[in-house]
């Protein structure tokens, strides 16, 4: 997996995810994201529209970053979720935590 940070205009920093977010890379996908989120920013977005497949650390993963985002003070948005992210969350019941649509 590659992930890229940026900063986004109108505030708001962004990590684009690319690749398979799966055991091998949850770690290295958590502490991306601690430090997207040191100082926080008003919204971590996380553009995952070039994830492939993810598996059910990922899907850990991405709870996980949910919570560290809420902790921080941030909101978290998932950005062009992948179809493969997406039936993965929807297997999971996790659409909502996300703010995601049902469909």
């Amino acid at each position: 997996m590659s992930l890229h940070v940026q900063g986004r205009i109108g505030g708001g920093i962004v990590i684009v995810a690319r690749g398979e977010l799966d055991y091998g890379a949850t770690d290295r996908f958590r502490r991306c994201v601690e430090r997207a989120l040191q100082p926080p920013p008003g919204t971590l977005h996380l553009d995952l529209r070039l994830v492939t497949f993810v598996d059910s650390s990922g899907i850990g993963a991405l709870v996980a970053a949910q919570r560290l985002a809420e902790h921080a003070g941030s909101r978290l948005v998932l950005e062009h979720p992948s179809a493969a992210l997406l039936r993965a969350l929807r297997s999971a019941g996790l659409i909502s935590l996300f703010g995601l649509p049902p469909q």
